[in-house]
């Protein structure tokens, strides 16, 4: 039973057919028919294993060139939202908000608001946080209460070991129904 892939999927299909496999149970072997009688069915069985084998990888390039395709559009929202940012903090056309934002409306398709710059406190090594503020800071598992944390640093000024700050806005994108 060797020859040509497009002899093979023949092969396979007689066999399919012949073994019965599209109905729920298998034709049984025919006992007292030596050999042969198995032949069938392993010849089924390797075809069976080698479509799997070749359904996973299809599957797993499949799922490989969603994922690139995902991170590529993730990308550009990034680069665009970016772009956005940019363009509205320098640009005349937005609004000025009471609170220093920026602001923008395109009634057709969405209104852009973009927070005042304030200080965000990233903590990067909770624990190192924790050892220099104390043990107040402290949940009731042994870990660091970050709001608290954060909020204590921004009041005092002090930043301790394993946390940076940073300065951030915020970019909110609603979108007409």
């Amino acid at each position: 039973m060797s020859g040509t892939k497009k002899d093979n999927m023949e092969n396979f299909e007689q066999l399919v057919e012949e073994l019965e496999l599209d109905q729920e149970e298998a034709k049984p072997i025919e006992i007292g028919q030596g050999l042969i009688a198995y032949r069938k069915y392993l010849w089924a069985l390797k075809f069976i294993n080698d479509k799997i084998e070749r359904l996973k990888t299809y599957k797993q390039e499949v799922i490989n060139d969603v994922d690139h395709a995902i991170k590529t559009q993730g990308n550009n929202v990034t680069r665009i939202k970016e772009e956005i940012e940019k363009a509205i903090i320098a640009d005349p056309i937005a609004d000025k908000t009471k609170t220093g934002g920026r602001t923008l409306s395109l009634p057709d398709i969405a209104t852009v608001s973009l927070s005042k710059l304030s200080e965000k406190i990233d903590i990067e090594d909770p624990e190192a946080v924790l050892d220099e503020l104390g043990e107040e800071f402290k949940k009731v598992k042994v870990s660091l209460d970050t709001t608290k944390a954060k909020k204590h640093i921004k009041e005092t000024g002090k930043l301790p070991k394993g946390a940076t700050k940073r300065e951030a806005r915020t970019l909110s994108i609603r979108f007409k129904r």
